[in-house]
């Protein structure tokens, strides 16, 4: 079909609900159907009586009978004459229908003394003027128009009962049941109200999808406003709540403008707890959404509600009013959101409920993504045509996947260290087959969720009672001790374990990455599948850490006890080289060695991509590097890393010619050092710098002294096309040959950089076999898929 989606354009120009609603549409069927869609919009003003009225004679004499099908949401548009209407209506002009009554003004208008208004009300009055042409009424008006310089302007009046009398005939003409094919509409709300639709007329509620994309949740941190600020969005009464909330964490983001701002600002006076963010673009609306506690809607008697639509998708609740029309039907309330009497009183007390109860906003959240789950364009589009040409996807029939819950002492997102990249590595290559949650404690005071697929994240901040005992702990020993005391403080932050029994409860398979939250599957052991993720063999790496003291001693052998608790009584222990797993039976008796699986640190492919060192010197010669030697060396702050750091700024000055990169955590523990000129401390860097980096790097090193389990770096290095020089200690675990890297004592690693420096030929031979290497063993996706295969049998 050839379909016209007619719509009006508001002058002056804004973009609502309804703009956003036609252009979706517009877009979503050129997009998913076979049909073809034009959008014609016509610049209307409904300021006063006579802009209405030609408004809707502009409508009236369009012409589009070479279309198929026209879809029409709102006046003036429907008057489009058309042998295939559809109306999806959003409303009618509420301020002559449904809320005409808040002016105080008679409804009808009687018989006057002027022949010309007699005259016009007569012609509405009769019925069978519904179904004729209009063009005799159109003509009466002009002559109306002619004469009104005659007449008193009250009955011109903008609202008034004489416009409000043209314009129920206008739309009743325009709605007649002969004219239009199909009735729809965007709510309920909207179905219910009176005179909006043809008496026993059959409406059909669609509810319409967001345009937004890539809507997901994040963190939750503040309550959140989004529309235009008019008296109808009301606001004001949002404001003077939050000046009855004494929470001093409450905090409120208003996004939006409009032409009640400057009195909102004003009602907000100094509140610091209020934020006026002015007009947002879609990107950062959708940033916005993601990382809000709830978010507040309170409008009178809303048509539908997108804003609500789009928090929900988001996993947020939202909070509004008993009279906010179509936003009560998906908010139900404690179940996916709170209602609230229309005052500041009963508001804030709907805001009070939730500062203090985060897992409570994230249970509704749920609830109401769920709820809002089936509106989509495809259903959208499908049940508007009644059509069933809709391209969908295949249909696949539904498979009910196992649910896998991990337990982090630190969080996943944004991934920078090695264990962040372990466990979403690992991890996210299993979601085609399992639905997997990993539940990690913060120290960033704040809860949020992530989502990657099927991998999902829930992060939730230790107590202020778990913070402070672990400080206390830490002054003794000398540096942090955040994963050795978990076991002990992870009690005083009762939120955490209550949300991780939630999940572990729905589980099948239950995963510690390291040992430190074991406790927490005691009960399960036996009824359900226990995996240990090892990442180090943690009694002898702390060990090997931690300054010596009376407080070290005390932790170090209750560290023993929650290793070997791990060890002894998990289903699979998943170790990241051999060496590893010859020490675990070293250390605790009674393993049964059968259960240990080598699960290697791998590297993503995708991400970090091969530069053969033909390229790289093309791109070196590009930056202007062509004379530079740059030596890279990454790491999070962890001691190994530290010390090997260390060794970097000894070596530095005997080799003035190379310039070195030192990337990640570890160089906020080098602050107050000057390294030596030819040492640049890099940070935490993007992903993108830091493959930059990467690209034109000569020669990767990793002068470790300490470390247990395996190093991801030098995958990561090799990955990239990198050739790697390595001590012994740096190179564990990995069985690499001769041809794959040099191995040098930390005595001689000045003058082993220097060789390879001066032999391409080595370097590119370096290069080479060790991606390849990689790519046949250490690749994520090949690991991955090896847990599975163990998992699933």
């Amino acid at each position: 079909m050839n379909i016209a989606i007619v719509s009006p354009s508001p002058k002056p120009f804004a973009v609502g609900g309804i703009e956003k609603l036609m252009l979706g549409l517009y877009y979503n069927i050129d997009k998913l159907t076979d049909h073809r869609v034009e959008l014609f919009k016509i610049p209307v003003e409904e300021n006063d009586f006579w802009s209405l009225i030609n408004s809707y004679e502009s409508f009236y004499r369009l012409n589009l009978d070479h279309f198929d099908m026209i879809i029409s949401f709102k006046y003036p548009a429907w008057m489009v004459k058309h042998k295939n209407h559809v109306i999806y209506m959003a409303h009618h002009l509420r301020g002559l229908f449904d809320t005409y009554h808040f002016m105080n003004m008679p409804e009808t208008i009687s018989n006057t003394k002027y022949a010309i208004v007699n005259e016009v009300i007569e012609y509405t009055k009769q019925p069978s003027n519904i179904d004729k042409d209009l063009d005799s009424f159109f003509a009466l008006l002009k002559q109306l128009y002619k004469e009104k310089n005659s007449l008193p302007d009250s009955i011109f009046s903008f609202p008034g009962p004489f416009i409000r009398t043209i314009i129920h005939f206008l739309d009743k003409w325009a709605l007649s049941p002969q004219k239009i094919t199909r009735f729809a509409s965007i709510s309920n709300t909207v179905k219910e109200r009176i005179d909006y639709f043809p008496l026993n007329a059959n409406v059909d509620v669609i509810y319409p999808p967001t345009s937004l994309e890539n809507l997901e949740t994040g963190a939750y941190e503040y309550f959140l406003i989004v529309g235009r600020l008019d008296t109808a969005k009301r606001t004001d009464i949002v404001i003077e709540a939050m000046k009855q909330v004494n929470n001093p964490k409450a905090k409120l983001l208003v996004a939006g403008t409009g032409p009640e701002e400057y009195r909102l600002k004003s009602l907000a006076g100094d509140d610091s707890r209020i934020t006026f963010l002015g007009y947002i673009n879609n990107e950062k609306l959708i940033a916005l959404y993601r990382d809000a506690l709830a978010v507040i809607y309170v409008p009178y008697d809303e048509d539908y509600g997108l804003v609500t639509i789009e928090a929900m998708h988001c996993k947020k609740p939202v909070i509004t009013c008993i009279d906010s029309g179509g936003t009560t039907e998906f908010v139900k309330h404690e179940i996916t959101g709170l209602i609230a009497q229309n005052n500041a009183k009963s508001l804030a007390q709907q805001i009070e409920c939730l500062i203090d109860n985060v897992p409570f906003a994230m249970e509704m959240g749920e609830n109401a993504a769920n709820f809002v789950s089936g509106i989509s364009w495809a259903n959208t589009i499908n049940k508007i045509l009644s059509i069933d040409n809709i391209k969908r996807e295949m249909t696949i029939p539904v498979r009910i996947k196992k649910k896998i819950t991990i337990l982090s002492t630190y969080p996943v997102f944004p991934k920078k260290h090695g264990g962040q990249l372990r466990i979403f590595n690992l991890y996210s290559n299993l979601q085609d087959d399992f639905d997997i949650t990993i539940v990690s404690v913060n120290d960033q005071g704040q809860y949020y969720k992530k989502e990657y697929g099927s991998l999902i994240e829930i992060s939730i901040p230790k107590s202020q009672k778990h913070q402070e005992k672990e400080w206390a702990i830490e002054k003794e020993v000398g540096i942090p001790i955040t994963d050795i005391a978990m076991q002990e403080l992870s009690f005083h932050s009762p939120e955490y374990h209550a949300i991780a029994k939630e999940y572990i409860e729905k589980s099948d398979i239950l995963i510690a990455a390291q040992p430190y939250l074991f406790h927490l599957f005691n009960e399960h052991i036996g009824s359900k599948t226990i995996i240990y993720d090892s990442q180090n063999v943690e009694y002898e790496l702390k060990k090997s850490m931690l300054p010596p003291n009376k407080m070290t001693s005390k932790l170090i052998q209750k560290l023993y006890e929650i290793e070997k608790n791990a060890c002894l009584n998990s289903d699979l222990i998943l170790a990241c080289s051999k060496e590893d797993i010859l020490k675990f039976t070293q250390v605790y008796d009674g393993i049964d060695e059968g259960k240990f699986m080598l699960t290697p640190n791998g590297v993503d492919l995708k991400v970090n991509q091969y530069v053969s060192p033909e390229l790289r010197e093309i791109k070196k010669t590009e930056l202007g590097l062509t004379d530079q030697k740059i030596i890279v060396f990454i790491g999070s702050w962890h001691k190994p890393n530290l010390e090997a750091v260390e060794e970097i700024l000894k070596m530095a000055p005997d080799l003035p010619s190379c310039k070195f990169i030192i990337m990640g955590g570890q160089c906020e523990a080098f602050k107050s050092v000057t390294p030596p000129s030819n040492v640049a401390f890099a940070g935490i860097v993007s992903e993108e710098m830091k493959q930059l980096i990467y690209s034109v790097a000569d020669i990767a090193i990793n002068p470790m002294v300490n470390g247990s389990g395996t190093n991801l770096k030098i995958a990561e290095y090799m990955a990239n096309g990198v050739p790697v020089i390595s001590t012994e200690v740096g190179a564990r675990g990995y069985d690499f040959q001769k041809t794959h890297l040099v191995i040098a004592e930390l005595v001689d690693f000045s003058k082993t950089i220097e060789g390879l420096m001066l032999n391409k030929d080595r370097k590119s031979n370096f290069s080479e076999k060790a991606y390849e290497y990689i790519r046949i063993n250490y690749s994520w996706s090949e690991i991955s898929e090896k847990l599975k295969k163990i998992i699933t049998d």
